[in-house]
């Protein structure tokens, strides 16, 4: 059975969902569905506006980090309901999805995926319903960043993906648009893939276990 990686970032109006007082609506989501080698077969990219056409809650710090008009995003002929977006998300979802019992072969991933995951499942596909179709496990990224910082491989003053890209010294994208930022997320994590591997393989060229390598430094 093939494996996949449904890979997604969002733009948000906020910190959090809802209308609290850090609330902010989900503006946009990009999607793409990955092979087992992380390459992307196919891209959902959304812009999102509430189901009853009301203005988006936005704060004015979360529009100038994302650099998004919100009158321009509601106005654009490309931005449709939060309920239309569902029904796009499933359907590329059931394009690849199979089981076996009630596990899913597709797995989440992003970056500092918790957030996303709760504006996605708040507006766009809830919790139950995304349990469905989406396996339990994630790949966050961030906490491969996070676990190297721990080892005392990388600097501990990485945190976000900018500040991860520049470290590692990959191309820059235009952060904090959906799109970008899932595809900074993808580089980062063929890079750290790539460092793995070679580390691994040592100059030899052959492939060692992780104890005799460990053993070995």
């Amino acid at each position: 059975m093939s494996q996949y990686f449904l890979l997604s970032d969002t733009e948000t109006g906020g910190l959090e969902p809802g209308t609290g007082d850090k609330a902010g609506d989900l503006l946009t989501a990009y999607f793409a569905i990955l092979d087992e080698d992380y390459k992307i077969i196919e891209e959902l990219d959304l812009k999102l506006k509430p189901n009853d056409n009301r203005l988006p809650i936005a704060g004015v710090e979360a529009l100038r980090v994302n650099g998004i008009n919100i009158k321009e995003h509601v106005e654009n002929p490309e931005t449709i309901s939060y309920a239309e977006g569902k029904v796009r998300l499933v359907s590329l979802i059931k394009k690849y999805l199979k089981k076996t019992g009630r596990f899913s072969n597709i797995r989440f991933m992003g970056y500092n995926t918790p957030f996303d995951t709760k504006f996605e499942q708040y507006y766009l596909l809830p919790a139950e319903e995304w349990n469905t179709l989406i396996h339990y496990k994630q790949v966050d990224v961030m906490q491969y960043v996070d676990f190297l910082k721990i080892c005392g491989w990388w600097p501990s003053s990485l945190g976000s993906l900018n500040s991860v890209v520049e470290y590692l010294n990959l191309a820059k994208r235009q952060f904090h648009t959906a799109k970008d930022d899932c595809l900074a997320t993808l580089d980062v994590l063929k890079k750290i893939l790539a460092m793995m591997k070679e580390k691994k393989e040592g100059s030899t060229g052959t492939s060692q276990d992780l104890i005799s390598l460990l053993e070995a430094e």
